[in-house]
């Protein structure tokens, strides 16, 4: 996890990371983390579903009824059962925001200041 960060480089050919970057060799986090949303979401926009339906068996999404679709909707479908942000986005609200009574002691002050 810690290579996904900074200056942390994978190397497709010898499968080794490095912190100096080689010919061929791209950022951990752009390469398994940007790259694959980015050529999902170009190849669902643009319709080429031999593309998507590679990429779809890869990322192990099963998908029947979004496949004969086209634009945005089955963008929106595929990411919900991909990376449904929902849970995680509200879990870490809970988690990190405070509780409403807590905020309102220091929120107060600046309101009336």
């Amino acid at each position: 996890m810690e290579q996904l960060w900074g200056d942390h480089f994978f190397s497709p050919m010898t499968k080794k990371w490095s912190t100096i970057p080689e010919k061929g060799s791209g950022r951990g986090f752009c390469q398994f983390v940007l790259n694959p949303i980015s050529q999902l979401f170009k190849a669902i926009m643009d319709s080429r579903k031999d593309e998507f339906i590679k990429l779809f068996e890869e990322l192990n999404i099963e998908l029947q009824d979004e496949l004969s679709k086209d634009g945005i909707l089955p963008l929106k479908l595929v990411m919900k059962k991909w990376l449904p942000v929902d849970d995680i986005l509200l879990t870490t609200m809970v988690i990190h925001l405070p509780s409403p009574v807590v905020a309102q002691k220091y929120r107060t002050e600046l309101l009336y200041a």
